[in-house]
């Protein structure tokens, strides 16, 4: 189970911002916020990576934690931030070894897609 929409709209209120501030961050209509709060739909990768910098909270906990039960998340100024330290060596190169995963998992997937579009007829 994931809890995407639940957190967006969590992070989005902890802020004391609107679905349409949020919606003008990410270039869509506030809609589509409402929509992904609702879990009617979900934002793609990109979407996801601008959310998760804009709040500064990983993509993984963004999609698989409750941040409303679990409280781990303390408004400081206007800024949401974790309790633990970001510099940590260790976890740093956990992040960089998952962030270069993900982009071999979208390196593949477009090769996957040119593949399959490249044998696809040509429109005329």
């Amino acid at each position: 189970m994931h809890f995407l929409g639940k957190n967006l709209r969590y992070l989005r209120k902890q802020s004391s911002k609107t679905q349409s501030e949020i919606a003008a961050l990410i270039k869509k209509g506030q809609t589509t916020v409402g929509n992904w709060e609702n879990g009617i739909s979900e934002p793609n990768l990109e979407e996801l990576l601008i959310i998760s910098n804009y709040f500064d909270i990983p993509l993984d906990t963004l999609l698989k934690v409750d941040l409303s039960e679990v409280n781990v998340y303390q408004r400081q100024g206007s800024a949401i931030s974790t309790p633990y330290d970001h510099s940590d060596t260790e976890d740093q190169m956990i992040k960089e070894d998952k962030l270069n995963y993900v982009l071999q998992e979208i390196k593949n997937l477009r090769e996957e897609m040119e593949r399959i579009n490249s044998r696809l007829p040509e429109n005329k």
